[in-house]
């Protein structure tokens, strides 16, 4: 006897955030039939900046970034969470953070690095089948507004939200509004 799951495919409302969101966003256009609703938290095509876009990095930041992350794992972990946190007045926060950076391989959190913050996935975005929300932290030094606002653009049809919270991480700083937004929408 078989499961009536696997003979029907799944229509899923997902959310996906920051680097997840490009994974996300590909899937649904390869797959589109497997989507209903999809919702983007703080997304960001291209981390560095190249003419008109700001992605928030310079490349010699980003490879600034970089060389820091390969001398000194527990070290960039540790300065750098708080920054991507962006509550300096909830510094809990960033130490959660921290100590989830922390507890990563530092081989494997130096290869998705790599990887990661070099890539330029805006000619990833287009047209999408599924109903498309984009949440946007109102100061985001990762995924700054202006990258919100720019997937929005190119995703027609999207729908943008600004929230209230700051940092890269409104599922962690303000659940409650990230929530609200989400359950908003669908």
């Amino acid at each position: 006897m078989t499961s009536s799951l696997l003979q029907e495919p799944r229509v899923c409302k997902t959310a996906y955030s920051a680097v997840s969101a490009m994974i996300g966003l590909i899937t649904a256009r390869r797959a589109p039939e497997l989507f209903s609703t999809i919702i983007l938290i703080g997304p960001s095509p291209c981390y560095i900046d190249d003419g008109d876009y700001v992605g928030g990095f310079k490349r010699e930041q980003i490879d600034e970034l970089l060389d820091f992350l390969d001398r000194n794992h527990m070290a960039w972990s540790q300065a750098m969470a708080p920054v991507i946190m962006g509550n300096p007045d909830r510094p809990e926060l960033g130490e959660e953070l921290s100590a989830s950076f922390c507890r990563t391989d530092p081989d494997v959190a130096k290869q998705f690095a790599r990887v990661t913050f070099p890539t330029d996935s805006r000619g990833d975005l287009g047209p999408i089948v599924s109903r498309v929300l984009i949440l946007q932290c109102r100061d985001d030094v990762i995924a700054p507004r202006s990258v919100g606002e720019y997937v929005q653009r190119a995703i027609p049809g999207s729908d943008l939200v600004i929230l209230d919270a700051t940092g890269h991480c409104p599922n962690l700083s303000a659940p409650e509004e990230t929530i609200a937004a989400i359950r908003a929408f669908i």
